[in-house]
């Protein structure tokens, strides 16, 4: 019967290295699924190094937890009893169940067996006990197993051979100088300690510590230059060896402890700046990577992934190769790329280490979020050792943070997508109301001159007919210029504008915008102030041009006839400064910033009959940008405005070619 409280029981199943251990972790998930209590599994791991066996039998057990459906965890500590009860204290673990303690395993550990400290430790906290099936003599303590585990090699005796050499040689120097063979007592102590801390085996601890008693009685206790030692000098020898075996033992497990730390700090460091490197990403091709380099450094392995596409993975994958496990070259990673596809689809370990497509030789798993699969990451796992668990929450953490990351990049790109459909479509709501509202009094005055030419043309005299004549074609040149401004603005949003850049003069594309201005430019004074007619712009011509027409015709709209307007250029450090000047009444004060938005019309009609859209200016800008360039305005003290741009200046030679 499940468990209805408000709390869900937490179950604790203790990790070891132990043959019986994984029929502890299969009674405490049968008990877990019986009482509907949360399973977590806890691993204690230790200074002491292990061998390949004891390793990959921690890391076979951990994955049964894991298959049981238990949460791994791995804490760290010398005292398996204390960091459980601590665990269980922090955690609110209801029960912990552990298989059976043969009691100590050292003459330094602590008193009574694990389940007996865990009662004084944890009284709160129920402790069930799984009782193993292994005999007496495959409990003890095994020098044949120990010595297995020690790696030896020259570097590390020839060093314990020096310290201990040197330390004799300082003996001598003590007892040559009288001081008392306390001191030399202390100077091999030492010794130890200094071969324990530079070796890499606590097998050169034991040695040194052996050897140091037996060098000091050779060379420092009567008769000398001998084994043989007075019966006084063995009290001696046994406290020097115990305090030399301890000295040893503590230092070694201090390096080990610090090497463990700075181990984890490392890659807790990884994890770190995966955060912030992925925040930096900016699109999802740069997460993938940042995330593939990451785990590169974190399990130091040769990594790969296949991105996911609407058709399933990408034919090829991106490969990321380091030197230490040879990198995909002997990979057949045609014949491995069933796993991954497999591991896209389920959105499940595969490959190297587990059960499905278990001859790869790459680990894959999936980065995923909300049951979709984003990519699929594949690790070279067949040629180094085991990724330990710990490393292995890193990569899950790394691998989920990326995915979060490309969900954000998603929906950001996503959210981008709609205010752009959201803009586009405001801009064309603004459009056709300006157009539909703009457009009527131009084709009303067209309409309306063509029907009094065809009804009355016999009784019209040639100045009349004149007069209507220039209404219609005034009013057809506006209606030219207004849809080439829309067509140019509706490239310019699209990014469909391609610029012709070619190096043109000045002069030419001002002159060519005087033959195409407003018919009502006659009746200002136009004049031109071009010192430089060599002066040359890299533009496009057609483009720039668009732009003078458009400024100038916008000083002839809004000055009264017999205004002057100035249309000048120059050179402004590398670019050709162009300007139009006029005498008009200028922009009326605090909106000299919004002329160049897009339908802004100003609150004072222009004094002719028809009323602009707003987006002549608006277009000025956005061609004038797209040269590199830049466009503004300012008001003309007392009275008049000047509107100036820049472009860049053509090099010489590109003239010349």
């Amino acid at each position: 019967m499940q468990n209805t409280g408000a709390e869900r029981e937490r179950i604790l199943v203790c990790v070891s290295a132990s043959p019986t251990n994984a029929d502890v972790i299969r009674r405490a998930a049968a008990l877990s699924r019986s009482i509907g209590a949360e399973l977590i599994a806890l691993y204690v791991e230790d200074a002491r190094a292990h061998d390949e066996a004891q390793a990959r039998a921690v890391h076979d057990h951990l994955n049964l937890a894991e298959r049981r459906g238990a949460m791994l965890t791995t804490v760290y500590g010398n005292d398996p009893a204390t960091a459980i009860a601590e665990y269980a204290r922090v955690s609110g673990i209801t029960k912990i169940v552990l298989g059976k303690s043969p009691g100590r395993r050292s003459l330094f550990a602590p008193k009574g067996t694990l389940m007996s400290r865990l009662n004084e430790l944890a009284p709160d906290v129920e402790i069930i006990i799984v009782p193993n099936r292994l005999t007496e003599d495959n409990r003890r303590f095994s020098l044949k197993s120990l010595l297995r585990r020690e790696r030896f090699s020259g570097p590390d005796l020839l060093r314990t051979a020096l310290i201990l050499a040197l330390c004799t040689g300082v003996g001598f120097l003590f007892t040559g100088i009288g001081l008392a063979i306390t001191n030399v007592v202390l100077i091999y102590i030492l010794g130890v300690m200094a071969v324990a801390l530079f070796s890499t085996g606590y097998v050169y601890s034991v040695l040194s510590s052996l050897l140091s008693v037996l060098v000091f009685n050779f060379f420092f206790t009567e008769p000398f230059w001998s084994l043989r030692s007075s019966p006084d000098y063995f009290a001696t020898f046994a406290v020097m060896f115990a305090v030399a075996l301890l000295s040893s033992s503590l230092t070694s497990r201090i390096k080990a402890q610090s090497i463990q730390t700075a181990n984890k700090a490392y890659q807790t460091e990884v994890l770190l700046s995966t955060s912030q490197l992925l925040q930096k990403a900016e699109d999802r091709a740069a997460i993938l990577n940042v995330m593939q380099r990451q785990l590169s450094r974190l399990l130091e392995h040769s990594v790969l992934y296949y991105d996911m596409a609407e058709g399933g993975l990408a034919p090829e994958p991106v490969l990321y190769e380091i030197e230490r496990d040879e990198g995909f070259a002997e990979v057949d990673l045609a014949g491995e790329r069933e796993a991954a596809v497999w591991v896209g689809q389920n959105a499940k370990h595969a490959g190297c280490a587990t059960r499905v497509h278990s001859q790869a030789r790459c680990l894959y798993m999936a980065i995923r979020s909300e049951g979709k699969v984003w990519a699929v990451v594949g690790i070279r796992a067949d040629n180094a050792p085991a990724i330990d668990e710990y490393r292995k929450n890193l990569m899950i953490s790394i691998l989920d943070e990326c995915a979060l990351a490309i969900e954000k990049d998603r929906m950001t790109r996503e959210k981008q997508r709609m205010e752009e459909s959201a803009r586009q479509e405001a801009l064309r709501a603004n459009l056709l109301r300006s157009i539909s509202h703009d457009l009527r009094t131009p084709l009303t005055s067209i309409s309306g001159n063509a029907a009094i030419l065809l009804e009355n043309l016999g009784q019209l005299d040639e100045e009349g007919r004149r007069a209507l004549y220039a209404s219609i074609y005034d009013d057809a040149i506006w209606l030219n210029g207004l849809v080439e401004n829309l067509l140019t603005i509706t490239r310019t949003e699209n990014g469909t504008m391609k610029l012709n850049l070619q190096s043109e003069l000045v002069s030419d594309a001002v002159e060519e915008a005087l033959r195409h201005l407003d018919r009502n430019a006659t009746k200002r004074t136009i004049v031109t102030e071009l010192p430089d007619d060599l002066l040359m712009a890299r533009m496009d011509s057609a483009l720039i041009v668009q732009v003078l027409i458009n400024l100038i015709n916008n000083a002839v709209k809004y000055t009264p006839e017999g205004s002057r307007i100035v249309i000048g250029a120059g050179r402004k450090e590398n670019m050709a400064l162009l300007w139009v000047e006029d005498d008009g009444q200028g922009v009326p004060e605090g909106e000299e910033d919004k002329v160049f938005d897009m339908f802004y019309t100003g609150v004072k009609r222009s004094p002719d009959s028809r009323r602009g859209i707003g987006l002549g200016l608006a277009l000025c800008r956005a061609i004038v940008q797209a040269h590199g360039g830049e466009i503004a305005m300012r008001n003309i003290r007392p009275h008049g405005a000047r509107f100036w741009l820049t472009i860049p200046i053509a090099e010489v030679n590109e003239y010349e070619q």
